[in-house]
């Protein structure tokens, strides 16, 4: 069906074994175990890059972080998609869709360009930054004038502005949108980014008791965020006490999260878009919470909690379900939702599947010795890691969630201090945690060269435009430290 209704959208940092509908125990997400009755689900979807900024990049774009050049987030540096580069939502505007964004996440909007080629876009601090048609409420355009007020009052300890309060504000502008659009000619592309499953975690008392958990204390919530906060700033570590509560809130946020979607797909039942719209519903990448080393090799963001994601497509006039097996990269997604044709974009998808990292993630002062390029290949049973860093690391952890890897197969340099390092790793088994080390390895001989294949048919001159030149304001720096980007 050409130019069909798209409802894209974005559940941030959603853990592929906490969702329901892909045999978590726990019934987290029964919405989306209705849909996937009725869409195609993924078991092998692979992140362009396991963090937001770049992953968006790269399904906005169709193209992978080291071409379209945001591979990182450094605080110091200029990091919006160079304007030469055309979003998603430009390609929608030039075929006649309605187009509209709504994003919880700041990283996600004007700040890196990704707000580009939308009619409409409200931000995570419910400013609208752009709005072509007169949609908003009295009160949106209220909250929009005092969302410098709202970023300051979403800082932590204040729990009663949390997430939440912006979530349901989204989700509602994002419904009227949705009805407002509905009669009109043309079709509509609708994106949203919820950040429900992202830290800090604050779900509804409802959602705990709908999963039969303990309802938590604000007391609680405060003092298990505060130290998963210290957790991803590298200066605590999780007990397994903490960690099993910790996957508890998470499990209740992704209850709270699913409601969400159900009332977005609601409305478009309601107005009777459902059935002929394409609807994809991934994450951008998952979430480590305490299971590895954040100091251990390699890196915990390779794994695939943090590299395989949910990703379900209803595609127009789909009815039963159906699963895909092979290896489906997220940045593809760009030519699916552009075409409408999610079978043509499986029969170029390639065997392998590529990710691409720049640790760390963001920052200040940070020093580009410090600085670690890897890509990893997947093929569905096996993961090869390789990376590329000035200075030199250490080749295993003493972490105790490491206790089942093995020390990586390296290449020593001739000059430790000025010349790369060069680390190898070949992951297998459950979430790719065991390590292959036997360097001679025909598996390993395989790897190497396909990715070698596949890096040299990237086309890195694109990266070379000018970048944008957004900078962090202090709400904005304040969000990004709640969320543990910056300490």
């Amino acid at each position: 069906m050409p130019n069909p209704d798209v409802l894209f959208l974005v559940l941030d940092s959603m853990r592929k074994d906490r969702v329901s509908a892909y045999s978590h125990d726990r019934p987290t997400t029964p919405t989306l175990d209705a849909l996937s009755d009725e869409a195609t689900v993924f078991d092998r979807a692979y992140v362009p890059a396991p963090w937001t900024l770049p992953s968006h990049c790269s399904m906005f774009t169709g193209l992978y972080p080291s071409e379209h050049g945001v591979t990182n987030g450094f605080t110091d540096q200029e990091f919006g998609l160079p304007s030469g580069v055309s979003t998603l939502a430009e390609r929608l505007t030039e075929q006649g869709y309605h187009t509209a964004g709504f994003s919880n996440n700041p990283w996600v909007g004007q700040l890196s360009g990704l707000d580009r080629g939308f009619e409409e876009f409200v931000e995570w601090d419910l400013e609208i930054s752009r709005s072509d048609h007169p949609i908003h409420g009295r009160g949106g355009r209220l909250y929009s004038k005092l969302h410098t007020a709202l970023g300051h009052a979403s800082r932590q300890p204040l729990v009663l502005l949390k997430r939440r309060f912006f979530t349901e504000r989204l989700v509602a502008r994002a419904t009227d949108w949705l009805a407002h659009t509905a009669d009109r000619e043309g079709s509509t592309f609708t994106f949203l980014n919820l950040m429900e499953a992202h830290s800090p975690y604050y779900p509804p008392r409802d959602a705990f008791e709908s999963l039969g958990l303990d309802r938590p204390s604000a007391i609680e919530a405060r003092r298990l965020n505060v130290r998963l906060l210290a957790n991803i700033a590298g200066s605590a570590r999780l007990d397994w006490d903490a960690r099993d509560r910790l996957l508890e809130y998470y499990d209740a946020s992704l209850r709270y999260l699913d409601a969400m979607v159900d009332r977005l797909l609601s409305v478009l039942e309601q107005h009777e878009l459902y059935d002929d719209a394409l609807v994809v519903v991934c994450a951008d990448h998952g979430k480590t919470l305490g299971e590895y080393d954040r100091n251990g090799m390699p890196p915990h963001y390779v794994r695939d909690v943090n590299t395989s994601v949910p990703l379900l497509i209803k595609a127009p006039g789909q009815t039963s379900h159906e699963s895909v097996q092979q290896p489906f990269e997220l940045h593809r997604l760009f030519e699916t939702v552009r075409t409408g044709d999610l079978d043509g974009t499986l029969t170029a998808t390639p065997p392998t599947a590529l990710i691409e990292d720049v640790i760390p993630h963001t920052g200040r002062d940070i020093d580009p010795a410090a600085v670690t390029h890897w890509r990893m290949l997947c093929d569905g049973t096996h993961k090869y890691v390789a990376s590329v860093s000035q200075k030199a690391l250490p080749t295993e952890s003493s972490g105790e969630h490491d206790r089942n890897g093995h020390a990586p197969h390296q290449h020593e340099p001739a000059n430790e201090q000025s010349e790369p390092r060069r680390q190898e790793y070949l992951l297998r088994g459950m979430g790719m945690d065991e390590s292959v080390i036997d360097p001679e390895s025909s598996v390993l001989d395989r790897f190497r060269s396909l990715l070698t294949e596949r890096t040299e048919q990237l086309d890195t001159a694109i990266a070379t435009d000018e970048p944008g030149s957004e900078r962090l304001s202090g709400n904005v720096e304040a969000q990004l430290k709640d969320l543990g980007y910056l300490d």
